[in-house]
């Protein structure tokens, strides 16, 4: 490629920029819950930002595996949990019992859209320490697979 071509969505979008960036907001989440910041709904953007780091070590994992940038934004996987996850297992990454739960709650309730907005009622969401461990678990095995790939990514 010259300096004088653009570059692709692809090569801007690859898996090493999914994976750092999924690393960003689990390390935010983390530091946001140990602040113990004083606020009338203090986990919403706790629970966001490990929510968004959870998609985006899938998408950084089937990135890895040869799906585009624009195949992960389509309305096919976007930011569906239950399609990532879904497909990233059919590829060989595995999960614990509690991630699995962790998933049918993000896929099956309105957690993450409650992280986001504010709705009144009862509700249920994982609670940010399960959250923490299904991001550590899916780390460790997204960084392994990749690194396995040749990807230059490193816990």
């Amino acid at each position: 490629m010259s300096e004088d071509e653009p570059i692709s969505d692809d090569d801007r979008t690859n898996e090493v920029g999914f994976f750092n960036t999924a690393e960003t907001y689990w390390r935010s989440a983390q530091a946001l819950y140990n602040a113990k910041v004083k606020a009338t709904h203090p986990l919403s953007p706790v629970l966001f930002l490990y929510y968004h780091a959870i998609e985006l070590y899938f998408k950084a994992f089937l990135r890895g595996h040869g799906f585009t940038a624009a195949h992960l934004r389509s309305k096919k996987f976007g930011h569906r949990v239950c399609c990532l996850s879904e497909r990233a297992a059919e590829l060989g990454l595995s999960y614990m019992d509690e991630d699995k739960q962790v998933f049918s709650m993000m896929i099956t309730t309105d957690a993450i859209i409650r992280s986001r907005y504010i709705l009144t009622g009862y509700h249920s969401w994982p609670s940010p320490e399960a959250l923490d461990r299904t991001c550590r678990g899916l780390r460790e095995s997204v960084c392994k697979a990749l690194v396995q790939k040749g990807s230059p990514v490193r816990l």
